[in-house]
């Protein structure tokens, strides 16, 4: 991977602004995983002329050369000197033969973010609550989560995570329909038979027991299960 990542032009005029460029894609998940209340911004970046193939269980099939593109940051509302403040981006990218991961660090004047293999740490002044010591991954902790069979896979982009809307060009488009009007996915069953997950704070997407699963889906069940991580320790969750 490039040293900076500026370097990979994923974002036109100022990176802080993420703007994405034309072949970066946009997306949010209906429950995300929780990272001490900091909000990310994600993104796809495609090579041209590739597509994604769907999947109705796992996470959908990336062509090689994907990058999966994850911003942690804080907006001003959050921190106690009000300023907005993006603390590092992770990149997954699609190989031959595996998918690496990679920690970038933002600079304190948000004009560039830096690759730090060996991770690092920042003290976050959250406004209303205890100060913490936010943790970036070193390459090899990445593994820790995104672990399956021994090699790094995606967690998020599921066809059930990615079913909601996002705003395009201030308009509401569901996310998965939007890459399919593009000619960017294969295989695009119809709309009502996609699996779609709740939103687990949000009582009126799902019941109580489906929006709790929700929540362990993404925050513990990638690791409790037979190819994760945790998979000595007895415990698995089945939580879809």
């Amino acid at each position: 991977g490039f040293l900076k990542l500026s370097e990979y032009d994923f974002f036109k005029g100022n990176m802080a602004e993420l703007n994405p460029s034309g072949n970066v894609f946009p997306y949010d998940l209906n429950t995300p995983l929780f990272s001490d209340y900091a909000k990310k911004k994600r993104f796809i970046s495609l090579p041209e002329g590739t597509k994604i193939d769907y999947n109705d269980t796992e996470s959908l099939n990336f062509p090689i050369g994907t990058a999966l593109i994850k911003n942690f940051y804080y907006d001003g509302s959050q921190l106690t000197d009000g300023k907005s403040r993006i603390i590092e981006t992770r990149l997954l990218i699609k190989k031959p033969d595996k998918w690496i991961a990679l920690p970038y660090i933002w600079n304190d004047d948000q004009t560039e973010a830096i690759l730090e293999i060996t991770g690092g740490e920042q003290q976050v002044a959250l406004l209303g609550k205890q100060a913490i010591k936010y943790q970036i991954p070193n390459m090899g902790q990445c593994k820790g989560c995104h672990e399956r069979d021994g090699k790094i896979e995606p967690i998020g982009p599921t066809a059930r995570q990615l079913n909601r809307n996002n705003t395009y060009d201030g308009k509401e488009v569901n996310q998965l329909m939007r890459l399919d009007e593009l000619g960017l996915i294969n295989n695009m069953p119809n709309h009502e038979v996609i699996p779609k997950l709740p939103i687990w704070d949000q009582s009126e997407t799902g019941s109580l027991d489906s929006r709790a699963r929700a929540y362990l889906e993404i925050n513990c069940a990638h690791c409790h299960r037979i190819e994760g991580p945790a998979k000595n320790s007895g415990l698995y969750l089945i939580a879809s």
